[in-house]
This record gives C-alpha cells, sequence and structure tokens, in this order.
C-alpha cells in the first residue's frame, strides 16, 4: 500500500473534509497511475524536459526533494549571492499559486496610489445616496456588513423600549425596571426576533391609542429595516463569482510577452473572450495587440493558457526597446461563463527595475507577503504533459479521458533567461 506523501498540506484538514462533504477536489500529488483510475496513485514529484523535448514526471519520495530538484534545475533561489540583497525582490521564489496575489494588489495598491486634494473631497461624488449603496453592495465585506445589520437590529429595539416606556409614563404608570422590562420585552415581540410564546399566553392590558401607534412605527420601519438588507443580500448575491485567475508573475524574453491564465472551476467553460494587453512605457499607456493577430477566443475551458505579444514585430511598441523604460504590463478578460453571468479579470505586472519598484512605499505595499506581481525575464516553465509512467518515458494508454494533464506547480513558474534547464537532473 502506497504510504501518503511527507510534508505539510497547503490545505487544512478541516478545509478539506468540507470540500470533500462538497465533492470539490481534495487530491494532492502528480499522477504516478492514469488519471482514468478513480483510486490513481499519487506522489510528490515535477516535471522533467529531456533531451528529445518529451514532459516526463519524476517521481519523489517528499515535497523537499521536489522543491530541490526544482531549484537545483532552474536555478532560480532567493538571491544570487551570499552577498546580494534582492532588494525588489526580483529573484525571490514564490511559495504558491498565490492566485489572490492580484485581487490583494487591486485593494492595496492601484486603488490606494493617489490621493485627490483640494477644496472638498465630498464635492467628487454624484449623491450621498449612491455613494452609500455602493458601501453597502460592493466595498463593505460580509461580516462587517452582517453586524451592521444585527447593530441597527438592537438599536431599533432598544428606541422602540424606550418610546413605549416614555407613552406609558406620560399615560401615569410607574416609571421602574418593571416597566422598563415589560416594553422592552413588547418591543422584541413586536421585531419579530422571538415568539410570544416565551412570554406565556396570559393575558395583559389593552395597549393604548398612543402605544399603538408607537408599535405600528417600530413594526413599519423594521419591515423596510428587512427590505433594504434583503435587497443588499439579493444584489450582492447576483454579484459574479471570479471564474479565471492570472498568474502571479508574467515573462519576457527577447520573443515574446507571456501572460498566463487558468478557468477556476472544472465544469465552467467561458465564451466570447475578449483580450487586451498594454503596456506603460515611460508614463504613457501603449497597445500590446496578441500574437497572430488573435485578440479573442470563442471559448477557453479549465486548462491554462497563455496569452502572448511578439515583441519581434516592428510595429510593438516593445520593438527594439530597453525593457527598463517599461514600468508595468497590465491585461484585461472580458466573457460570458455558461451561466450567462459576464466574466471579467484583470492583472498587472510591475517591472522590478524600473524606478517604481524601487519606491519605498511600493515595497512598503508587499512587505509582509509574497513579492508583487512581477516581470520576469525568461520563459514559463513547461506545465501540461501526455501520461507517462513517473521517471521514464514509457507511455501508458488510460481507459478514457484526460488526455491531457496540467501541472499547477509550473503555473507560475518562469525559467530566467541567465540560466538555462539543467537537463542532467
Amino acid at each position: 500500500m502506497h504510504k501518503p506523501a511527507k510534508g505539510r498540506s497547503p490545505v487544512s484538514r478541516m478545509e478539506r473534509l468540507v470540500r470533500r462533504a462538497w465533492g470539490l477536489p481534495t487530491g494532492e500529488g502528480f499522477f504516478c497511475e492514469h488519471p482514468s483510475n478513480p483510486t490513481a496513485r499519487r506522489a510528490p514529484g515535477y516535471h522533467h524536459v529531456n533531451e528529445r523535448g518529451n514532459t516526463m514526471m519524476m517521481e519523489t519520495g517528499t515535497w523537499e526533494e521536489a522543491d530541490d530538484a526544482v531549484n537545483k534545475a532552474m536555478k532560480y533561489v532567493p538571491g544570487r549571492g551570499a552577498n546580494d540583497v534582492d532588494t525588489r525582490r526580483e529573484h525571490e521564489r514564490r511559495e504558491d499559486l498565490d492566485l489572490g496575489l492580484h485581487n490583494f494588489t487591486k485593494k492595496n495598491y492601484q486603488m490606494m496610489m493617489s490621493k485627490p486634494e483640494g477644496r472638498s473631497d465630498a464635492l467628487l461624488s454624484l449623491s450621498l445616496g449612491e455613494d452609500i449603496w455602493h458601501i453597502l453592495t460592493v466595498d463593505m465585506s460580509l461580516p462587517r456588513l452582517l453586524l451592521l445589520e444585527v447593530l441597527i437590529e438592537f438599536t431599533f429595539i432598544f428606541i422602540g423600549s424606550v418610546a413605549l416606556t416614555s407613552v406609558a409614563a406620560a399615560e401615569g404608570q410607574d416609571l421602574d425596571s418593571d416597566l422598563l422590562s415589560s416594553k422592552l420585552m413588547l418591543s422584541l415581540t413586536t421585531v419579530r426576533i422571538s415568539s410570544d410564546a416565551i412570554f406565556g399566553w396570559a393575558e395583559r392590558t389593552p395597549s393604548t391609542k398612543p402605544e399603538i401607534a408607537v408599535l405600528a412605527l417600530l413594526g413599519w420601519f423594521h419591515w423596510l429595516l428587512l427590505s433594504v438588507a434583503g435587497a443588499i443580500i439579493v444584489a450582492r448575491a447576483l454579484r459574479p463569482l471570479q471564474q479565471v485567475a492570472f498568474a502571479p508573475d508574467c515573462a519576457v524574453n527577447e520573443k515574446e510577452v507571456a501572460i498566463r491564465m487558468t478557468v477556476l472551476r472544472r465544469m465552467v467553460v467561458i465564451y466570447d473572450v475578449q483580450v487586451k494587453m498594454m503596456a506603460t512605457i515611460r508614463g504613457v499607456r501603449h497597445n500590446l495587440p496578441l500574437a497572430r493577430g488573435v485578440n479573442s477566443y470563442d471559448h477557453i475551458t479549465a486548462i491554462p493558457i497563455t496569452f502572448k505579444h511578439d515583441i519581434t514585430d516592428e510595429n510593438s511598441p516593445l520593438y527594439n526597446l530597453d525593457f527598463s523604460a517599461v514600468m508595468s504590463i497590465s491585461i484585461c478578460v472580458s466573457a460570458t461563463d455558461d451561466s450567462g453571468n459576464p466574466v471579467m479579470a484583470h492583472a498587472i505586472y510591475f517591472n522590478p527595475k524600473s524606478w517604481l519598484a524601487g519606491k519605498p512605499e511600493f515595497q512598503a505595499t508587499f512587505a509582509n507577503r509574497s513579492p508583487f506581481p512581477r516581470i520576469l525575464r525568461g520563459n514559463f516553465a513547461d506545465q501540461i504533459r501526455m501520461f507517462r509512467l513517473p521517471n521514464s518515458e514509457a507511455t501508458y494508454v488510460g481507459s478514457s479521458v484526460p488526455i491531457f494533464i496540467y501541472n499547477m506547480e509550473n503555473f507560475s513558474r518562469v525559467v530566467p533567461l541567465e540560466e538555462k534547464e539543467d537537463e542532467t537532473v
């Protein structure tokens, strides 16, 4: 029986249990047997491209051994020497896929990189109501939104109990703790947070007309609160899910700019995919048309795809350009998923050698996490293979699909131009 691979799983045990209960993927490791077998054995390993150009899966005993083999082959480790200080984090190796990096960059850098000033910041608004609605339906996190609803709910209850107590005191009832307690319970039952049954079915003094008016107002305002809260929940629930993700780094060499993207869920297909790539050169933005003139796709399935721009084209803004002049490269993808929902995704990559990457303010944004989205000089590591037996070129025909297997460990891995892969590993 195959022993489980050594090494800590990147996914917690609780998350694995929840994913398994919902039928979500939980497998770990590279396939040592064809994936058409539901119980196919998986183990730590890495991809190796031999001298004939065939991609082989090399099985190892632990993930540490696999990492050592990859680092030896690619020679891509933090720092280039004992005395080197990689302040711009150009040579720092990523530890995982880091698919949330671009969302982090958007929220913590792109949206915060500039600040308005002048007579009044409030003038940069069409209406106060629209701004508040945008906060509730877009900006505010779900935990804070739920907490706000609970606080408003109990504020309504407290204000209602105070109003009922004031009305009762004005009508001549003794103002004491019993009166406040009874009116608090009446306010609770009015907003329907609790059941009348918890107070028993004893008779009570009929409400006076002022008390009825207060109860009617309290009930109406509570209905309005629930209606607004329901509208906010529906608006947030109808927001499209993120269906695609870009690699945290892009690759640039003497021939092309390459950016990788993958569809996150295996059963999702996106259609009518429109792609726009741009570069910021000396503060001016330029279009980077995709290679072969293909700027749109009829559909993309859940297998990683690489978008490329041809630098050797004389019409390219990057043709014969000193790359230090490039500050960033960005990409935007818009499509429609098979449920008819819009798909939008954007990523921006920064040149580690640009003046921006050297700014302390920019470096501080990413100081406590993985490196910023970088433009790395090199080629993306090979990712897709036909199934072969581990540590050999022996082919094996499965009983059914899949035909292709892709290595997500190499999704964001860039082989530097200065160091070529060691084929002796």
